[in-house]
């Protein structure tokens, strides 16, 4: 978390929260903001900044690791192959989840009692980082190499057309979200703030949910034995 104080009578603070979403993995904190509010304090509201930053990593390829390696990796990641596939030669590993930051405003209105209020809402969202596995006893001359490696690269494709189409929705709801976040009154602005963004990434969730099941489903597609199947019959040198 990074705490930011800027002076003046109208204390601005900032926090930062980051979330790790690897694969289909999600982690949330569930605290809801509760707090008194009144006319006078509702009154301050405006509509929250938003900003959005989507990110896609470039792939990297690793080629140092053997088809048992690759499975270890893979079984970490909550991945499960086809059952009657054999060893595992090839995996996309890709680390894709949101980051909040939020801005906050408020004035003491009398001693140790505040009207706090949601200024600005930085989300970052998309593929941090994303790796290739292709098992290291192939050449990268050989067939099953390039059959492998293409595999590979369809699924960053997918994970990339993924953040895509989802992005204009996730945007959307973040809007509506921070929207819903009314002033209230607080005697901890620090532990308000903090409150917010746990209070974001909850009503964020389904939309992120929804976001990963659809990535996951797309990249069952070519996943399935019927997939593997033709993929091998290309080749001869495994």
């Amino acid at each position: 978390m990074i705490l930011m104080l800027c002076s003046g009578k109208k204390d601005i603070r900032k926090f930062v929260i980051g979330l790790a979403l690897v694969m289909s993995g999600c982690v949330y904190f569930v605290v809801p903001v509760q707090a008194a509010t009144d006319r006078k304090c509702l009154a301050t509201w405006e509509f929250p900044q938003i900003k959005t930053n989507y990110v896609k990593a470039k792939s990297k390829l690793s080629r140092n690791k053997t088809g048992k390696q690759i499975e270890r990796i893979a079984k970490k990641s909550g991945y499960s192959k086809p059952k009657g596939h054999g060893g595992l030669l090839g995996l996309t590993h890709s680390s894709i989840g949101p980051s909040f930051a939020v801005s906050t405003k408020y004035i003491e209105v009398e001693k140790g009692r505040y009207c706090l209020k949601l200024r600005k809402v930085d989300f970052t969202f998309g593929i941090r980082k994303s790796e290739i596995y292709v098992d290291r006893k192939y050449r990268k001359s050989s067939c099953a190499y390039k059959v492998i490696y293409a595999h590979e690269k369809q699924h960053v494709r997918i994970n990339e057309k993924t953040v895509n189409d989802y992005a204009p929705k996730i945007s959307k709801e973040l809007k509506k979200r921070a929207a819903a976040i009314k002033p209230f009154y607080t005697d901890n602005p620090k532990e308000a703030a903090q409150l917010i963004i746990k209070k974001l990434t909850v009503s964020m969730k389904p939309i992120l949910q929804k976001f990963a099941d659809q990535r996951e489903k797309a990249n069952d597609v070519i996943d399935t034995n019927e997939a593997y199947t033709a993929t091998q019959a290309k080749c001869s040198d495994w």
